[in-house]
């Protein structure tokens, strides 16, 4: 897809966004919980564990202090959400992505009026931005409920800290509701853990952080990137490819700035920032199973079959699947006839998620999946950190 067209289209559509259009009261995928240790599908009301089998071994699992993680999905409706309900396709997408982290944090998952996989396709087509204002009215409507309803801790009658996390559209939608609510706000950026926005196209100025305050071109002005595993109020940001030693290619707008050397597509792997490191650097990766989405041997994808990934889907009783150090990751940048080019490199796992190719998806749909467990631990230092200096 023109993923850099469809991520701009947040800016040029988030002042369309309007009250005419609001929703009665938010839908809720999760409001506070969606486990612990089993996740129940809305519609089928199927039950699926959320525990894990650690495949190859790895380190232990960290956990921090109790934050909320406000998180939104990615790209999953074949048919507009016209009167929003929550759907098994919508919850085996968000739960396959998020499971892993419930150990971390409350998770507050709400269900929006998102630009469809058809919409998108012909967005591709006729190189028309897609118009996401729908959808960011929902999720800021959402993030104000919760804001006026849930962040506040009853026991101590202070706010809680926030994970902002989404994927894809998801990221999209997050970035506008950063733009609208956190960015240039100190009093909402001192509750801002973390903002983890994958797969989107996060720009920043190359070699540089944040905007400054004054780059119209940068995504965001005062919210920085996270450089350290402590930082706080920052954006952990890449998008994963598996080029083989090659560079990405010019139709992965995802991963491109076109034209103008001095910005470049956001990539911070959360990895590198647990262990200080600059090159490849083992991945905590957590697939999900096809006992988590309804798999079998025929579709091992199950609920989420029509996002075409390239993932052998594992069969155990299990939830997820832990591949601790079976893929390595690294942040490349290059620049080429066509711009500047920023991806987190994959390496290995040939039988998981597929050879190298360097087309404009990558491993898109496994953004989430490829370094879970880091995240998580990510979150768990973050929030540590957050509740030290609170």
């Amino acid at each position: 897809m023109l993923w850099g067209s469809l991520a701009a289209a947040v800016t040029l559509t988030a002042s369309l966004v309007g009250p005419a259009d609001a929703l009665p009261a938010p839908v809720w995928l999760c409001h506070d919980s969606c486990g612990p240790t089993t996740a129940t599908y809305p519609v089928s009301h199927d039950q699926v564990p959320l525990d894990t089998t650690d495949v190859t071994g790895g380190p232990g699992v960290a956990t921090g202090p109790g934050v909320d993680c406000f998180y939104v999905y990615p790209t999953v409706d074949t048919l507009p959400n016209l009167v929003p309900a929550a759907s098994d396709e919508e919850f085996a997408q968000a739960i396959a992505q998020m499971g892993m982290l419930l150990p971390h944090c409350r998770i507050f998952a709400p269900v929006y009026r998102q630009r469809t996989l058809p919409e998108l396709a012909l967005s591709m087509i006729t190189k028309i931005p897609p118009d996401y204002s729908t959808g960011i009215s929902d999720v800021e409507q959402a993030f104000q409920h919760y804001w006026d309803h849930d962040n506040t801790d009853p026991a101590t009658g202070r706010r809680r800290g926030v994970v902002l996390l989404g994927h894809s559209q998801g990221s999209a939608v997050l970035t506008a509701l950063i733009q609208h609510k956190f960015d240039g706000n100190p009093e909402m950026t001192k509750q801002l853990v973390s903002a983890i926005l994958l797969g989107g196209h996060i720009v920043v100025p190359t070699g540089r952080p944040d905007g400054g305050g004054s780059d119209p071109k940068a995504t965001f002005q005062h919210v920085p990137a996270c450089q350290h595993a402590t930082d706080t109020a920052c954006v952990v940001a890449y998008s994963s490819f598996k080029p083989g030693g090659q560079t990405p290619g010019s139709d992965a707008d995802i991963v491109r700035v076109a034209g103008d050397p001095s910005h470049q597509v956001l990539c911070v792997n959360p990895a590198a920032l647990l262990t200080n490191a600059q090159g490849p650097v083992p991945l905590d990766t957590v697939l999900y199973t096809r006992e988590l989405v309804g798999g079998n041997d025929l579709n091992p994808y199950g609920r989420i079959s029509g996002l075409g990934q390239s993932l052998t889907v594992p069969n155990y009783p299990t939830g997820f699947a832990r591949y601790y150090g079976t893929l390595t990751g690294q942040c490349k940048q290059a620049t080429d006839s066509n711009g500047t080019v920023s991806w987190l490199d994959i390496v290995g796992g040939d039988n998981l998620v597929g050879p190298p190719q360097a087309n404009f998806y990558g491993l898109h749909a496994l953004d989430f999946n490829l370094a879970a467990g880091d995240l998580g631990t990510l979150i768990a230092k973050q929030a540590a950190a957050w509740s030290a200096g609170t």
